[in-house]
């Protein structure tokens, strides 16, 4: 007869270590810790789905080429908030497909609901980026983004409409799909929140989790961290005024000396 093994009730295991923060050459210390290595490996290898139902790796989603070394990758929450289509809106004009090819840099969008919600999703919205789902949201587990229902303490600039619009808007959205056969699971988890990361050549940079349900970074934010490729170029594009230094120092991703001297509304 097998015998099992007494586990040690007081041994504990290692916290896996966070990946490296940024080299010289690359972008800015992250503000948010990055996830392990072993997490951002297994993220590579989960699957994400796109509006037809086609199954991709996460990792074939964020290859780079010969013209593009940058993917930054937005997670957004269910697919009926309005603060995350506010958001998605408010990103032109100033980051688009061409302005971030400029800057050798592409843009996909990942929700947590039904795929046959990404095209009505898209549709709405009238984005040209590419969006995706991880419905089981293991990669939103994998790089830490958790889920909370608390709204935030000021109204961000993104948001152009009032919760009520967005109340109406988000009913409107459930009727529609409910008299299609869907459901209001088909959206995604009501209370996951998202985030905004860079991978740079295959390596996970740079990360910045929502911390309530309207904690997306704005776009001028967005865009100050895709034109700092290095922290040499980045304190020239500061003291040159291209890059606000306050966009780093408010994310945590600057230590004071480098800056030093430089001048629920959810449906």
């Amino acid at each position: 007869m097998a015998v099992a093994a007494i586990s040690n009730s007081n041994s504990k295991a290692a916290p896996a270590k966070p990946m490296a923060q940024s080299p010289s050459s690359g972008l800015p210390p992250s503000p948010s810790q990055l996830p392990s290595r072993s997490e951002w490996n297994k993220a590579l290898s989960l699957p994400i789905v796109d509006g037809d139902g086609q199954i991709h790796s996460f990792e074939s989603l964020v290859k780079t080429d010969n013209e593009i070394d940058t993917v930054l990758v937005i997670f957004v929450r269910h697919f009926f908030c309005g603060l995350c289509k506010n958001y998605i809106e408010s990103l032109s004009p100033l980051i688009t497909p061409e302005t971030l090819r400029s800057q050798r840099t592409r843009l996909i969008i990942i929700g947590c609901g039904g795929y046959s919600m990404i095209k009505p999703y898209t549709q709405e919205l009238k984005t040209s980026f590419p969006i995706y789902t991880d419905h089981s949201r293991a990669i939103f587990k994998a790089f830490g983004m958790g889920r909370t229902l608390q709204g935030p303490a000021k109204k961000p600039a993104y948001v152009k409409t009032t919760v009520v619009e967005m109340g109406l808007k988000a009913f409107k959205h459930v009727m529609k799909s409910a008299m299609h056969g869907g459901s209001l699971w088909d959206a995604g988890d009501m209370s996951q929140v998202g985030g905004e990361w860079f991978i740079r050549n295959g390596k996970l940079e740079w990360g910045h989790r929502m911390p309530d349900t309207a904690g997306h970074m704005s776009a001028e934010e967005i865009w100050d961290v895709v034109k700092f490729r290095s922290e040499e170029n980045g304190g020239a594009l500061i003291k040159a005024g291209i890059v606000r230094a306050g966009t780093m120092e408010k994310h945590g991703a600057f230590e004071p000396s480098i800056t030093e001297n430089t001048s629920c509304g959810c449906s």
